[in-house]
């Protein structure tokens, strides 16, 4: 594989201001509510127990479209009973965004310390078990927001990651041994339900990518030697709609090497580091690399090898990533093909997995792991997120979002959103015609910078590419 450099013309994108916070129909609800309440008797569940919070929000909002943004939630579902939804006192009013109808409780022990309490909050969770039928009988399937293995706990259905008193007040009604964490039904890589994205859904997380990586091109175009991070983060242009990270822009070594820092005062100088991570809710898009034109400019001597003992090897790893993606294929044996082409992948330092998949939240589940065979699926959301930190060298990150879909959803995709669908052939050429890449039909790039290494990033019209 040779891989080269070529030329692009700039790009310039308008910014889109649309909300992605758009309520879907009270029928979309309902029906994800009705699967996975037969999900949930499959595996022996009487109830399902679904815990939500203002950071771990995205499982409650999956069957109703509310968030608990200030508060925690409690929603219970069951076959044959109205599903019930416990909530604070803001979370009350908001609750009214439902398009469909449930009961709904005031749970005021759900609400900020300091705000108003009834006389007696103590009795509510009883008092709505026995409402939906949760009793000595019962088997309950607890979701949080994580799942655990055997390589974490004895037995990791016991294991739970909702508040203590919940858990507690379960175990009153039914007993420990009914009471199991069923989160894999709704996260799991292999069968999930919010691993499976219909086309409406699919649409939300193309316009969320569509707006976070325009986002991530502005601040790109606009850095200069001088600026300061948080300077150079007002250039992210961030609307009123929900973030699903806190925005990363660093200039310096040790900021980036920390992954996840906030922008600071630092500036950036020409020929050093700089990195950005932004994402809108369903949505994330990085870029690390060095700031400068060409490789004689870098100021640190030592950085001057990057191009063959970093850029080269990363590509080449991304190359064959984009390559191997695609419905049937195992994330297991794309890692390993990687692994086996690449043999200078484990001296880059790459850290976590080479992708996972996202949907409300950032990261659901990955599939691309050593231990387990998962195939990839039409519907699963996808994101590209290879971090690379090599010792002693400078490190390097592309990050984009994409999605996989057979005919059938491609086809309902173009005619149900023909100006997304446009979006999403123009990347589509630029990766084959100007990256180089052989694509299969499955992948719909959901980032206007899909794929874009800029080796030099003040030079935004140089990207990497495969010389076939």
């Amino acid at each position: 594989m040779k891989i080269t450099t070529r030329t692009i013309d700039t790009m310039e994108f308008q910014q889109l201001h649309a909300p992605i916070t758009t309520v879907f129909p009270g029928k979309t609800y309902e029906s994800r509510i009705s699967r996975v309440i037969a999900k949930g008797k499959q595996e022996g569940y009487s109830h399902l127990v679904i815990y939500g919070d203002r950071e771990h929000f995205a499982n409650i909002h999956y069957f109703t479209g509310f968030d608990p943004r200030f508060e925690e939630a409690l929603l219970i579902l069951s076959e044959g009973r109205k599903p019930l939804l416990l909530v604070g006192n803001e979370g009350m009013w908001y609750s009214k965004i439902i398009p469909f109808e449930l009961d709904i409780m005031l749970f005021q022990s759900f609400s900020l310390v300091g705000q108003p309490r009834s006389t007696d909050t103590s009795g509510v969770l009883s008092e709505a078990y026995e409402r939906v039928g949760i009793g000595e009988h019962s088997k309950v399937g607890v979701i949080g927001w994580k799942y655990y293995t055997d390589a974490e706990a004895v037995d990791p259905k016991c294991m739970f990651d909702v508040p203590h008193f919940i858990v507690e007040s379960l175990k009153a009604e039914t007993g420990a041994h009914n009471l199991e964490n069923a989160t894999k039904l709704l996260i799991g890589a292999e069968g999930g339900m919010r691993t499976n994205l219909d086309v409406d859904e699919l649409a939300v997380l193309e316009l969320a990518g569509t707006k976070t990586s325009r986002s991530v091109l502005n601040m790109l175009m606009h850095l200069r030697p001088g600026i300061s991070e948080i300077e150079a983060s007002t250039f992210l242009k961030i609307d009123g709609n929900p973030l699903v990270a806190h925005p990363n822009v660093n200039f310096t070594t040790e900021g980036i090497l920390l992954g996840l820092a906030s922008p600071g005062t630092h500036e950036l100088e020409y020929g050093s580091v700089c990195n950005v991570g932004f994402g809108y809710r369903s949505s994330m898009v990085a870029r690390t690399g060095l700031y400068t034109s060409r490789v004689e400019d870098i100021r640190k001597k030592e950085f001057h090898d990057v191009w063959d003992d970093v850029y080269v090897p990363y590509f080449k790893i991304l190359v064959l990533w984009y390559e191997s993606v695609a419905i049937g294929v195992s994330g297991k044996d794309i890692v390993e093909k990687i692994r086996k082409e690449v043999p200078e992948f484990d001296r880059l330092g790459i850290g976590l997995n080479p992708g996972h998949l996202i949907h409300n939240d950032e990261w659901t589940d990955s599939l691309f792991v050593h231990d387990e065979d998962i195939r990839l699926r039409s519907g699963m959301a996808i994101q590209c997120d290879i971090i690379a930190n090599p010792e002693g060298l400078p490190g390097v990150h592309v990050e984009d979002g994409l999605a996989l879909a057979d005919a059938d959803l491609r086809a309902a995709f173009r005619e149900k959103y023909p100006e997304a669908w446009k979006r999403i052939e123009r990347r589509r050429q630029v990766m084959t015609d100007v990256l180089g890449l052989e694509l299969s039909d499955d992948i719909l790039p959901f980032s206007d910078i899909q794929g874009m290494l800029f080796p030099w990033m003040a030079d935004l019209r140089t990207v990497m590419a495969v010389e076939r």
